[in-house]
């Protein structure tokens, strides 16, 4: 007659089934279930973005220009000019809720300033997420070397001659 009741499972056998038992558990823990369920749109359909009339504000001009807020979801994007970062800051303490703005075109250490509270009424933390960056070395619009016998000032159709040219020629150029 055998013994049934006796099990046969090793220390490593035990000791390995626990560890996967562990990891499965944390994992379960740590990415649940609907961690990765996309929405079919973005959450929000509506958001006013302030910016400051400066070169470096023009993807956000143009995205709304050419309807890029619409095609990807969000028609009723605004983009509202600012009379200087001061009147920014406090329109985005204000949200568009009450009259202000919800994100915007903003000098680098503004929102790290907004976040912490340093710069706020009362220094109260404001909630900041840095969505895209824009530009960090400067804003100015400049020219390769291999264009600088064209003296390119606010006229730039020699440029747009010049890329036509090496268009035509099936030449690749720097701008």
């Amino acid at each position: 007659m055998t013994d049934r009741t006796r099990t046969t499972l090793s220390r490593r056998a035990l000791l390995g089934s626990t560890a996967a038992a562990a990891t499965l558990a944390a994992a379960r823990t740590l990415l649940p279930g609907g961690a990765f369920a996309q929405a079919a749109g973005p959450e929000v359909k509506k958001a006013t973005l302030g910016y400051i009339a400066l070169t470096d504000s023009a993807p956000l001009i143009i995205a709304k220009e050419r309807g890029l807020f619409a095609k990807y979801g969000m028609p009723d994007v605004e983009v509202a000019k600012q009379a200087s970062w001061g009147t920014t800051r406090d329109n985005l303490e204000l949200g568009s809720s009450a009259g202000g703005i919800d994100g915007a075109h903003i000098l680098t250490p503004m929102p790290y300033m907004l976040h912490t509270g340093r710069i706020t009424k009362n220094n109260q933390p404001l909630p900041m997420a840095i969505l895209a960056r824009l530009n960090t070395n400067g804003q100015g619009i400049s020219v390769a070397n291999s264009h600088a016998d064209l003296k390119i000032g606010l006229d730039a159709k020699p440029l747009a001659d010049r890329f036509r040219q090496l268009v035509a020629s099936g030449k690749e150029g720097k701008a």
